[in-house]
């Protein structure tokens, strides 16, 4: 559980650092649309060049879209591990106390019984 603990946090970081690297290539291809859009002295035009921008924008908002998503199941992933870390802690504390008071309180009692086999008068 720890491993899958450490890989979902690696996987979560790669997401992010993803993401982040997405961001500066959409600014550009926005900055561009937008200076596009605001030209003066030219006639506004949809030529080859402004349907690759927008196609450009719109892959990669699809994109940094699709990576937010994953990123969102990755941490939700993540939570579901730790809480199962958790309940498996809980348990082995239990199970711990468990054989601490079988081995050390009781033990020390059961030795001092007689045998079956004593009680039963077959000596």
């Amino acid at each position: 559980t720890l491993k899958e603990i450490g890989d979902q946090e690696a996987n979560i970081a790669a997401l992010k650092q993803a993401i982040k690297d997405k961001e500066a290539p959409m600014k550009v291809a926005q900055t561009r649309l937008y200076d596009r859009s605001f030209r003066p002295n030219v006639e506004l035009c949809r030529d080859e060049t402004q349907f690759r921008l927008i196609s450009e924008v719109e892959r990669l908002t699809e994109s940094i879209e699709s990576l937010k998503k994953k990123l969102l199941e990755s941490e939700q992933a993540l939570r579901n591990l730790e809480d199962t870390r958790m309940n498996l802690e809980k348990e082995i504390a239990v199970k711990t106390n468990s054989i601490f008071i079988d081995r050390q309180k009781c033990m020390a009692h059961r030795k001092h019984y007689p045998v079956v086999f004593r009680l039963a008068g077959y000596q």
